[in-house]
């Protein structure tokens, strides 16, 4: 193939080359003929009209120009300054010859031309004589009077054409010889480097892919569009080897696609053998099963019953056998037996029906029943098969596990409403406790008791921490009832971190707690209520040291992360829009509260946001703000929650469980998006994987 290419290219490479350059050459030479014979066309008459002029100036003087004397000299002086003009002639009008440069030119036939080269009548150019031939070039020569009385005959031999053409036909056969054997070497060199060898490379690399060989890869090829063959040649040996491998799997699947269809084509032998035992294994399935069965034939009557359904319905099978399928309705005193008689038409028609109905049985008891109806074959018959389940001890307790829940939620209703009520009847007589005490250790401290003073001061700290507890429950309240208001500004992550950081900085001098922060300085500022985050903080921050034990660590650490945001439906509460930024990435800002404390329980680590909640055993709790396993109204983290909620973000815990010997420590994670939409939103958790 490589040589037949080649010696396809080389030979059509020459015969271009030699069929161009001889049209060129043969082109050359024709023009260098026609030009050549019109330079000496023009010679010719330049001369005859030099001599003409020579004659016409001695015949003005009034001769004849029979006896002019010198112009035979004059005719030879002109051919030998000459060398291509033969001849000289000066003949009369009839063509006799007068003067002439060359006796030997006697004979010659000027009369007799063959063919005539133009039609001036006053210089012509004749083909005469014949072998030689000569182009004789004709000029009137007129008196005086302006009579024409000669003819001047210059001529050149048609061979000096000849001769001229033939030396340039041998110059030019030299030229092309040269000129062609240089240009197909070159074109013999460029077709082998830029044709040859890299359809060779490329060759070479097919034949080795087509023979299997599909980790080949064709090496780069000067040629811009063989590299680029080269490369999708490269890219179909890669496709191939997938493909190869592909199929090789696929072969294998196959065989072992064959090897389980012969095992299920033995299985399938087997089981047909014992098709004939499962009618009857179906109808000691049926007699021992624990439901009523009936089953229905195509003309819509009953054609057996179990024993569960004989005992289930109070009648034997053999008053139920044979009864069409209304009559057993009606015996059965069944509400609504069109639906009931839709339903096994519907069962028929190959689908799975359930529906609850009220059975009264053989001496009047009622029953609540569960109906199960579809279809099954036998043979050709299409039969019905209905189940009946005894659910009436199901229906007593779902009822009450309906009232159950409907008490519990008006029960939880009315705690919130007793929380609100609550929260808002203590405040005005805590408010007077707290003045009159502030009013006794203050202004009247002089006029009271020394240990009266101190029993005052004691119910003033245990007012102040009864107003926390009675903020905190205002706050839980107004978040249920979506009546707290953010106030939104520029909020520094970093700066709120350091601010709740300082308010707590005495509780971790107290349990010599050691406190690390780990702030990024880089993230962006975030819209935000700053008293509210700052309470957010603090709660969990405030949780984090009552379950650390004295000395232990907590880390505070601040990042931003691109998270996945789950699509939300957008909605309004009070005039408030719920966040709804799309199911793309979003950049958030993460506060991360990390412990040695005791960990925390795997089931309570999603019901410890809830209020009033506390984890772990309550009787192991101490009292005090931050105390060692404090115990506390259970509101912190719930406010926390309800916060990072209001403003569109996430809070949750991390832990590996309870442990209060050696620390397992938890890890509370903050997530507030950057520029949230104020109102209630929830995070793709699992996103937050990502």
């Amino acid at each position: 193939m490589k040589r037949t290419l080649e010696k396809r290219i080389i030979l059509f490479s020459f015969l271009i080359l030699f069929l161009t350059i001889l049209v060129s050459a043969g082109l050359d030479i024709i023009g260098f003929r026609k030009d050549y014979i019109n330079a000496l066309f023009l010679r010719s008459q330049s001369l005859s009209a030099s001599m003409k002029g020579s004659i016409e100036k001695v015949l003005n003087l009034g001769l004849d120009i029979r006896d002019i004397a010198g112009i035979s000299e004059k005719c030879r002086e002109l051919v030998d300054g000459n060398p291509d003009i033969a001849y000289c002639i000066i003949t009369d009008l009839d063509g006799n010859i007068l003067y002439l440069s060359d006796p030997k030119f006697q004979n010659l036939a000027i009369r007799g031309a063959s063919r005539s080269y133009t039609s001036n009548p006053t210089v012509q150019i004749n083909l005469v004589g014949k072998d030689p031939a000569f182009y004789d070039t004709v000029t009137i020569v007129k008196t005086a009077d302006g009579k024409p009385t000669a003819q001047v005959h210059i001529g050149f031999e048609e061979s000096i054409i000849s001769a001229k053409v033939k030396g340039m036909i041998l110059r030019s056969v030299f030229l092309l010889l040269v000129f062609l054997l240089f240009s197909f070497s070159l074109v013999v060199i460029f077709m082998k480097k830029s044709i040859i060898q890299p359809v060779s490379v490329l060759l070479k690399g097919v034949k080795q892919i087509s023979e299997g060989g599909f980790d080949v890869r064709i090496q780069e090829v000067p040629v811009y569009e063989f590299n680029e063959l080269a490369k999708n040649i490269n890219v179909m040996s890669a496709y191939l080897k997938n493909r190869d491998e592909e199929i090789r799997k696929n072969y294998q699947e196959l065989e072992r696609t064959h090897s389980e269809l012969h095992s299920s084509y033995l299985k399938l032998e087997h089981l047909s053998h014992e098709l004939e035992k499962s009618e009857e294994l179906y109808k000691s399935l049926m007699e021992d099963a624990s439901d009523a069965i009936v089953v229905v034939g195509e003309d819509e009557s009953v054609k057996m019953v179990n024993k569960m359904a004989e005992e289930f319905f109070g009648y034997s099978a053999r008053e139920l056998v044979g009864l069409p399928l209304t009559k057993m309705l009606l015996l059965l005193n069944i509400e609504n037996i069109p639906k009931i008689h839709k339903i096994f038409k519907d069962a028929s028609k190959g689908l799975h029906i359930a529906e609850e109905m009220q059975i009264v049985k053989k001496g009047g008891a009622l029953v609540v029943s569960r109906l199960h109806a579809s279809s099954i074959e036998s043979g050709n018959d299409r039969l019905v098969q209905a189940i009946f389940r005894d659910v009436t001890k199901e229906r007593e307790i779902m009822m009450n596990l309906e009232k159950s829940a409907a008490d519990l939620v008006r029960l939880n209703k009315m705690k919130d409403s007793f929380l609100g009520l609550a929260s808002h009847e203590l405040k005005t007589p805590l408010t007077v406790i707290m003045g009159y005490a502030e009013l006794i250790t203050t202004d009247m401290a002089d006029k009271v008791d020394h240990t009266v003073l101190e029993m005052v001061g004691n119910i003033s700290s245990a007012a102040m921490r009864l107003d926390n507890i009675i903020k905190d429950m205002v706050d839980v309240s107004m978040i249920d009832e979506k009546r707290l208001q953010l106030k939104i500004d520029d909020v520094h992550v970093n700066q709120l971190v350091r601010d709740a950081v300082k308010e707590l900085a005495f509780f971790f001098s107290m349990r010599k707690q050691k406190l690390t922060l780990q702030l990024d300085e880089s993230i962006p500022t975030i819209k935000g209520d700053m008293f509210r985050l700052v309470q957010l903080f603090s709660n969990v921050l405030g949780n984090a040291i009552k379950f650390t034990p004295d000395g232990g660590e907590i880390t505070v650490t601040t990042s931003a992360k691109y998270l996945l945001r789950s699509k939300q439906s957008a909605d309004s509460v009070q005039g408030q829009s719920i966040v709804n930024i799309g199911k793309e990435h979003h950049l958030y800002v993460e506060i991360a509260v990390a412990d040695t404390g005791i960990g925390i329980d795997r089931e309570d680590q999603v019901r410890i946001f809830d209020k009033f909640y506390e984890a772990g055993n309550i009787e192991e709790h101490s009292t005090g703000k931050v105390a060692f396993k404090a115990k506390g109204a259970g509101l912190g983290l719930s406010i926390a929650k309800g916060i990072v909620d209001m403003h569109g973000g996430e809070i949750w815990v991390e832990s590996p469980g309870y442990n209060s010997d050696s620390g397992s420590g938890s890890i509370f994670h903050i997530l507030l998006p950057l520029n949230p939409l104020v109102g209630d939103s929830s995070l793709d958790y699992m996103n937050l994987l990502h």
